[in-house]
């Protein structure tokens, strides 16, 4: 598919309409030709605080006219046509979440470009708190504790790279090796990690270990809240296309529930 004209603005909270001074707090991306429309906002305010460090932020207001302005941009936003629609919708706000001028971009695609266009723009976690933890994996230790046949620490040796530790492994047929990972905010360095982790998984696929078992990467994925379920579900055919699986740590109750019944 090639690209295509889009039109994107950022959403800005200001708090002094006067003085007309704001912080970046989301950013919407629409793609008419395409049918695509979508609003990437904040989820703290780390961004207005420290931009208007003087300033008391009320910031369940705050939270409450987030969440109404990306309602009404996903409502009215599907009969917008040109950055003309966009702006006509943002003169009409009028209130201290405003929409900045929109710029012309050329997207090929959508939902890539505007978890870029956030990250750039109007993200602060990745520049001001810790790395995203990789899941918990509390509830296998419970099954193990239950009596459910888990394996702890397995060691795996594979070809051409260093030995590898699985915290809990599986049988089911194969050997399910289970990896806790947690991928970063931006949508192509998230999809970077998910290819160098799923073609190890395929080496593992390709060599049984010295049990004679086949070999399956079962990755947990931690994954920022603004990730998209478009790159989500990319993730997810990566690894599926390299004989592994990823598990989204949202998912660890069903998927411990599986391996309850299944692992023998």
């Amino acid at each position: 598919m090639g690209t295509t004209k889009g039109f994107y603005s950022i959403i800005q909270f200001v708090p002094d309409l006067d003085r007309g001074e704001g912080a970046n707090v989301g950013v919407v991306l629409s793609v008419p030709s395409l049918g695509y429309l979508d609003v990437l906002m904040a989820e703290d305010n780390e961004s207005p605080k420290q931009r208007f460090k003087s300033t008391s932020i009320d910031e369940d207001r705050l939270n409450i006219a987030k969440n109404g302005i990306k309602s009404r941009i996903l409502a009215d936003g599907k009969a917008w046509n040109t950055m003309e629609d966009l702006l006509h919708f943002s003169n009409c706000e009028g209130n201290h979440l405003t929409l900045l001028r929109p710029r012309t971009i050329l997207s090929k695609d959508p939902a890539a470009d505007l978890q870029r266009l956030f990250v750039r723009l109007a993200h602060t976690e990745a520049r001001h708190r810790r790395t995203l933890a990789k899941p918990s994996l509390h509830q296998l230790a419970d099954l193990k504790f239950s009596g459910v046949p888990l394996r702890e620490n397995v060691e795996v040796e594979l070809p051409k790279f260093k030995p590898l530790v699985f915290p809990y492994a599986y049988k089911n047929g194969a050997l399910n090796l289970i990896h806790p990972e947690s991928f970063p905010l931006d949508a192509s360095d998230a999809e970077k990690k998910a290819s160098e982790l799923a073609v190890k998984g395929h080496i593992l696929h390709k060599h049984r270990n010295d049990r004679g078992e086949e070999q399956k990467l079962v990755v947990v994925g931690a994954f920022y809240d603004s990730i998209s379920e478009e790159v989500r579900d990319r993730i997810a055919y990566i690894f599926h296309e390299h004989d592994s699986r990823l598990v989204q740590a949202s998912q660890m109750e069903e998927f411990s529930e599986e391996v309850r019944q299944q692992a023998h």
